[in-house]
This record gives C-alpha cells, structure tokens and sequence, in this order.
C-alpha cells in the first residue's frame, strides 16, 4: 500500500481521477444485459477523497452465474434504486474527471450505453485503462488480473467481484503504479511520453502530469540508476568478494556436518540418509573424475543433493560446474528458489548464474535504433514501452522476465542479440551489452545454470562457450536426446513465413521492400534489375506458397479425416500422392533463390558505401537477417521434399479447424542421442547424471541406449524415495471400463468420464488427468463438463480453456476444487512442487502412439537392426513415464493421495506388471465405477 504521499514530491495530481467499476447481468447492454451494481471512488491530489456505491436492480432475474461470480442475488438487488435514478449521482460523481477503471473499455462503453438509454449525456473526459498502465509499469508481472496485481502490491483484496471492493482496490493499484512512474528517471519518462500517443487510454495526460512536476522542481537521482547513451539502466550491483582459498572450505563428510549445513536454511529439516549418499556420489565422482547415473527417488531432495557437492568442488578446486535440467522454467526454479537455499547454508559465498542462449538477451544497440522509428503500432509501442521500464530494473536483459504480448515477442525478434549488426553499431553499447556480460559473468561463476537446449546447441553447434573438458550435472538427464533431436530438426509453419513475408510487403505499402528500394534511389544506384521484377517474384512465390499448404492440408484431411489434430508422416519418397507437392516445393526453392540473389544484390551494393550513415547500415543489418530467414525457408524445403535424408523422419502437425494456419511442417534425427555420448559428453571430465526416473526394470540400459552410453564400467546407483507409498498412497484399477482395442473412443470416454466424475466428488477436486492424445482430452472434457454432475468444480483443460502450461497450473492452483485435464506435455519438466494434488488420474497407459511418426521410425530402425522395439523401446519408454506420472502425485510427506488407472491393460495384458511393480511398495486394488466414490472416501 501507498506509504506517504510520494507523489507529492512531483505533481499535485491537479487532475481528478474516479476510478469506477461496475458488475453486471452480462456483457452486452445492447442485448439488455444491466448494471446491478456501480461503485467509484474518486482521487484527487494523490489521495481517495470520496467513495459512493449502490445496488441497482436490473429488473431481470440475475443469471445463476453471476450470483456465483459476485454473491449479488437477486433478493439483494430486488429492492434497490433502478439505474434512472442513480444516473444523476453517477453523472455527478464524473464530472471534470478523468475515468479510470480495470479493463476501462468494458466499464465505460456499459456506462455510457447505460446512460445515453436514460436520456443522460455520456461521459466524453479522458480514461484511463489500469490492466495497460500495469502493463508498462510491471513489465515482468505475471499476469494483470485485478487479483494478482493486489497480490503483488500486498493490496488486500477480500471480495474480488464485487463493484464497491474492485473500484477501491483498483484506485489503490492506480496510486501503487503512479507512484513507480513518479520514480523513473526523467529522460525515461520523456520517451514513454513520446510512444503513449499509440496507446489505447490516456496514459499520455498522466504522464504529462509526471514530467511538468519533475520539470519544476530538481530531480532526484536514483543512485541505482545510470544513464547510457540516453538510455536509464540499472546499474550492475556490486559483486561479492569470494575467498578461493582451498584450506578455508573442507567438504562436509560425515553425515552430522551436512545435517548441520543445511539446518542453516531449512529449519524442519528430516533427515535423509540417501540424500546424505547423493551428496557424497556426486562430490567423490568430481573428485575422481569419472562419470555417474543416479536415480534420486521423489522426497529425497535431489536438487539440494547435487548443488551442495557441486559448490563445495567448485569452491575448492576453483572450477567451474555446469548444471543442466530440462527447461527455462525449472532453470528459474533452480536459480531463484534453489540456489538462495543454498546459499544459506554454505559458509562461504557462491556465485551462482543463468546462461542461455544468445537470442534471450536485448541488444542495447538494436533497441535504441528501434526507439528512432515512428508509425508504431499499438503492441510494438507498448512492448517498446515496458522495455524502457525494465531496463530500469534487469541486470540481466533476459527476455523471459518480460511478460510480452504476442506482438510484442515478434518485434523482440528485431532486438534479440542474436543476427546481424554492424560492429560499428555494436561498438559504443559493448560495455552495457547483456549478452556479453552474462558470458563475463559465467567465466568467474562458480556455477552455470542453463538448459539442456542451450547444452545441446553449444555441442553440436561447433562455437562453443562451454568448456569441452569440465564438470557437468545434467538434471532430469532423460530429455538430454530430445533437446538434441529438436536442435538438429528444423520446423516451418504457415504463420511465421506469412509473417516473414507480410514484412517484406510491396512497394506501395511502404515496408521493408519500399525502405531498401528507396536508399537504392538516394544513394543513386545503377544496374541492378528492377524493384517490379523482385515484388513479382515475391508475389509469385507468397501464391504458390499458399498453394502448397494448400496441398499438404489437403493430404493431411485425407489421412487424419477423423482426428481434430493429427500427425503425419511425410514419405516423400515411398508416395505418389507426395510428387506433386514435391514439384511445387521446388519450383518455391528456385524462386526464393532469385529473390534472395537479388535483395542480396541491392544490400551489397549499398554496405559498399562509405558514407552510409548509422541509421541506413543498422537497416541493412535488419535486413540481411530477413534474408537469412527466406534462406533457412529453402533449406527447410529442400531438405524435406528434395533431399530428404534416410536418417531423418520429416512429418507435418495438422489442426482441422485450421488447415492452413495451423500446419506446420517438421524433421528431426530417428536417434538423435545414438552418438550424443560419445562425440560431445564423453571428453567432459565428469558428468553426473540424475533424474526420479531414469531406470525401467530395474536397469538403466534404456536410458543409456538413449544418450549413446557404452561406458560399461559407470557408476549407476539407485536411491529409492523415503515415502511409504502404502501410507500415502491408494493405487485403483477401474475393473469395468471396457478394452480400448473393443470399443469406439465415444464409449471410452463415455466411461471415463463417469469414473472422473465419482472420483472428483469423492477427492473433492484438485484432479490432475493425463491424456495420450489431445483428441481423447476434448471428447472426455467435453463429457464432463456437457454432464452438469461437477458444476461447483473448475474444469481446466489443456488446449481448449487457453493458455500457457504455467498459466494453467497457476489457475489450477488458485481453486479448491478443480480437475485439470492435460496431455504428457503439461507436466514434464515443469515441477509441482506446492501444488496440492488429491488425485492424479491415468486414462491410458502413457504409451507413445505407435502411429507417430517419430515413433514409427524409431521403431522401424530397431526393427531393421534385429531389435524387439516394443521391449527395448516403447515398453521402458512407458514405464519411464508412468514413474514420472506417479511422481507427480507425490509432493511431499502431508495428506493422503489416490491413483486411478482407467486402463485395463495393466492388470490383463502380460506387460502389465512391468507397470505394477514400478513403483515399489505400492499396492494396488480394483474397483469398479459404483464402489469407487465410497472406497476413496473411505480412503482419505
């Protein structure tokens, strides 16, 4: 909350603000939805001075749904004064206001419809949109709904829905953001000015405000704050002096010493022998230099187990030690939840940084050209905004901190330090660049964080900054192959060509093309061929473009004509139906080399003038990465229809209710991983492996045939989970769902979702359901929801309620009662850790669909070697999962947890024991769909 009156120190806020909310029947007036309550609270000079608020009766029912939503019924409103006669009041309490409200588009136009149909005036003062002041002003939040925005300004919020509650939680976040605006430099204040004339509230006023008081009076610096090239940046903080004394740090070995050490930061800490043994693995494998597996069961602390021997190793030999885990996400978690543990508990300091790849970091240099150019649209204005904010807050100019629109990720394209730029342009921002300070930063680090992308692109890659002979920990080690499958594969989709292409525009829309063709004319260039023949050319090659999507939709209907989504495998060679689209690609492949013969024609005539000034060469660089781009494009094609290679599988995703827009075609190597080991991970001096789930029978020979492994004398230990399984958890067999191979999918899911049904009423929600397949998922949700039975529960569901993965687990969290139905991709390599789960439900044995491409190849190649695919890939592969799946249910040592199997295999198949006994100590019972509500609740 607002201490003080800070903003005093500027501005007088001469204007008055009513912040306004208004809850109603509906959303749209025109179709009589009504307001049935207004509340506003009016601000003036940095203060709330007045606050009025009022029922309204609608003269309607209130719908059921809204009841719900605000706890407005219909007795409470049935009494209240209609909207005729509280119009003067409202009418009143806006003049000579400027109008702020959240989400302000929807309050105000409801208002204003509302009083033009009562014969009143409607409003015509300025608004104010608080959700896109918070926009610019938290430019790293991670959502902008009124209730998180409270969260995070420690803003009690205790009836969220409510008119008179929002409108005064809302005008105290308005004072909460005018006060961080009131704290920026003035040279950034000038520019955020300049761009809010593309805003869509008037943002512009209140920031006019800020710079007239700042204007009369002497600013105050901010001494965390430097200004660089007219830019405001936040200044490096100071780095900790670090004692690389050997004889000062002794490794704590006996099991009392670690206890002690992590008793500094975790104060209930349960003693944990194997985690003790992982500690001691990990730091005697560094020692000797030797390579190792560890399987750390769920509950044993893996994380702490690998960090607390790496920093002693790193410490005491002054190495540095790469850690390694699936995601950008559990990097996050690694760096901001784990390692600040960490630090507590050492007696000495480490230091302890992210490393990401290239295209994750601003480039300075791109951004201040950008901040020249004019004619911004609303996003790119908006993203350019936030941008200067933030600058005045990251030390680290890592993208992922910024919560972006989409049209603000694709101009982040245009700044990402990746691409080209003149090293005359780069020069002067060389000592502020974020790229090379996160490189500075990692060769005095004591230990790296970065991803198994980032990993996997600096080895095959060949232009390393990871050193080829270190010491390496690869966390949740099995998606190591998948990493390096995606990083040799390539994707092309129909958007982003589109995207591509719409940049290049025609000459008449004055885009790029436009841009280039008329420095050719001002600098006065001859002989190169005219600007007609190159945008035929582009149009040319946009229609058949169109046509062969065209085409492969058309195929994809065919094959996948009952499938929503799909995936298919595109044999080029093996199908006739496949030469026709090849014809097509390659006629594309012949027309982008013309275009890209003659743009680059035109660019390098022009770098050949030296006296091309900054703007114009920052623009040329701009380009050739378009350029590039349309390069990659007919590589990509090439290598799919004309030159597809035997070691690679190509195929294509396919949507229905979106043929073209939602196709895209991808490759990727059939073993990725074969020589991963060998060729890249073996020179390291020791690299340890870890995962909960890295064996299947008992054995790591599949996940070592996974990376390559053939060192046959690697240390390979198993620590089990310290959970009693039987105490926690309640493992259930449905024992009457029908065989999948028996039925229709529309009679599996008909009985799955009555089996979901009983158990969410017996678990009382907080449901995770996983799915095999995205169809399955949308008829089963569907089922569920369309039955009316679990109208009190929040049904979540992947790719249908919208969304991010971590969007969704935030909202599944945020509710009581509530099933998320989601596919394998939701829950890998993100941790759910905090998040209560009741019961995780497994609809089908997590089998990879033998159909898909990918997995077709894979099993194809082992065929051909002689290899039993089913047991030595898909068999492991969907025991490995079903671990995984298990150990998400497993969070800590608190309350009670069920499993429900909804698939029969895994008691009559002859495989399904691999499945029950893979998780040890777990005992299992079946139960049919009546029974089943009374034993769970006889359970918990």
């Amino acid at each position: 909350m607002l201490k003080g009156n800070f903003l005093e120190v500027y501005i007088k806020m001469a204007q008055r603000y009513a912040v306004i909310d208004l809850e109603t029947t509906g959303n749209s007036p025109k179709k009589g939805d009504r307001i049935i309550q207004f509340a506003g609270v009016a601000i003036e000079n940095g203060k709330i001075v007045e606050e009025f608020s009022t029922f309204i009766c609608p003269r309607q029912e209130v719908p059921v749904f809204i009841e719900e939503l605000t706890g407005i019924t219909n007795d409470i409103v049935k009494d209240a004064p209609e909207f005729e006669e509280v119009a003067p009041r409202i009418v009143e309490f806006l003049r000579d206001s400027c109008f702020v409200a959240h989400n302000v588009l929807f309050d105000l136009s409801f208002l204003q419809e509302e009083l033009t149909r009562c014969g009143f005036e409607g409003f015509f003062g300025s608004a104010i949109d608080t959700v896109e002041l918070a926009k610019i002003t938290k430019p790293t939040s991670d959502g902008y709904k009124l209730n998180q925005l409270a969260r995070q300004e420690n803003l009690e919020h205790d009836r969220p829905h409510r008119a008179d509650s929002d409108a005064y939680v809302t005008a105290l976040l308005f004072l909460e953001l005018n006060k961080k605006l009131a704290t920026l430099p003035l040279i950034t204040l000038k520019k955020l000015y300049k761009l809010s004339f593309s805003l869509k509230s008037d943002i512009s006023d209140l920031l006019d405000e800020l710079m007239s008081g700042k204007l009369a009076k002497t600013e105050v610096r901010r001494h965390d704050i430097k200004i660089f090239r007219g830019l405001a940046l936040k200044k490096e903080s100071g780095k900790d002096a670090y004692e690389h004394q050997e004889s000062t740090i002794y490794y704590p070995a006996d099991n009392e010493k670690k206890a002690e050490l992590m008793q500094r930061s975790i104060r209930d800490m349960e003693y944990r022998q194997d985690q003790f043994k992982m500690i001691d693995l990990v730091f005697e494998s560094f020692q000797l230099g030797r390579h190792a597996i560890i399987e750390a069961g769920t509950g044993i602390g893996k994380t702490l187990g690998y960090l607390i021997p790496a920093a002693f190793f790193a410490k005491q030999q002054r190495n540095t030690v790469l850690v390694s885990t699936y995601t950008i996400q559990l990097q996050e978690q690694l760096i901001h939840k784990e390692v600040p543990k960490l630090k507590e508990m050492l007696p000495f300091n480490i230091n302890a940084v992210l490393l990401k790849s290239k295209s994750n970091y601003l480039s300075l240099a791109k951004f201040e050209r950008a901040l020249r150019e004019k004619d911004d649209n609303y996003e790119t204005a908006l993203a350019k905004m936030q941008i200067l904010i933030w600058l005045t807050e990251t030390e680290t100019g890592d993208k992922d901190e910024l919560n972006l629109t989409s049209g603000g990720k694709l101009f982040w394209e245009r700044l990402q330090s990746n691409g080209n730029i003149d090293p005359a342009l780069f020069q002067p921002w060389a000592a502020a660049d974020f790229y090379e300070r996160a490189r500075r930063v990692a060769r005095t680090a004591d230990l790296i964080v970065t991803s198994h992308a980032y990993l996997a692109a600096d080895l095959l890659s060949g232009e390393r900054t990871i050193p080829a002979d270190g010491f390496v920990i690869l966390d949740e080690a099995q998606h190591l192959e998948h990493a390096a499958a995606k990083y040799l594969g390539c994707r092309l989709d129909y958007i982003s060509v589109k995207t591509l292409l719409n940049r290049f525009g025609t000459y008449e829309q004055k885009l790029l093309l436009y841009r280039l063709q008329k420095m050719v004319k001002d600098n006065k260039l001859q002989g190169l061929k005219s600007i007609a023949g190159l945008e035929q050319a582009l149009g040319d090659f946009n229609y058949g473009f169109e046509n062969l999507f065209y085409l492969l939709s058309g195929i994809a209907e065919t094959h996948l004509s009952d499938q929503g989504t799909g995936r298919l495998a595109m044999k080029v060679k093996e199908h006739p139906e496949w030469k026709q689209v090849s014809m097509l690609a390659e006629r594309l492949i012949d027309q982008l080399g013309v275009i890209t013969s003659q743009l680059e024609e035109r660019v390098d005539a022009l770098k050949q003038i030296d006296a091309l000034g900054k703007n114009s060469r920052f623009f040329i660089g701009e380009f050739e990465m378009q350029v590039q781009k349309l390069k990659k494009i007919s590589s990509v094609l090439r290598g799919i229809f004309i030159e597809p290679s035997d070691g690679y599988i190509y195929w294509m995703d396919y949507t229905k209710s979106a043929p073209h827009h939602g196709l895209s075609l991808s490759s990727q190597p059939i073993a990725a991983g074969a020589a991963l080991w060998e060729t890249l991970l073996a020179s390291q001096k020791s690299v340890v492996m870890t995962s909960s789930t890295l064996s299947a029978k008992n054995s790591f020979q599949f996940f070592k045939r996974q990376l390559g492994i053939k060192d046959t004398d690697m240390k390979a230990v198993k620590l089990p989970s310290p959970f009693d399984y039987s105490k926690r958890v309640k493992a259930f067999i449905a024992s009457d769902m029908p065989e999948m191979n028996l039925v229709s999918q529309s009679e599996f899911t008909k009985a799955s979702s009555e089996h979901l049904i009983s158990a969410a009423r017996a678990t009382r929600g907080r449901m995770l359901i996983l799915f095999n397949s995205q169809d399955m998922l949308r008829e089963t949700f569907q089922r569920v929801k369309d039955s009316g039975e679990l109208e009190e529960f929040t049904l979540l569901a992947q790719g249908i309620t919208g969304g991010s993965k971590l969007k969704l687990l935030r909202n599944f969290q945020s509710f009581d009662k509530a099933l998320l139905f989601g596919t394998a991709s939701l829950w890998e390599g993100i941790d759910l850790l905090g998040i209560d789960l009741s019961c995780l439900v497994i609809v089908r044995l997590p089998f990879s669909p033998p159909e898909e491409p990918v997995t077709a190849a894979k099993c194809s190649l082992m065929e051909k070697q002689g290899k039993n695919s089913f047991s030595e890939y898909l068999l492991p592969e969907a025991v490995l999962r079903f671990r995984q799946c298990f150990g998400r249910l497993i969070s800590s040592k608190v309350g009670k947890g069920v499993l429900l199997v909804l698939d029969r295999r895994i008691s009559t198949a002859r495989y399904g024991k691999e499945f029950l006994g893979a998780v040890a100590g777990l005992k299992w019972e079946e139960v049919s769909v009546r029974a089943l509500e009374r034993k769970i609740e006889e359970w918990i």
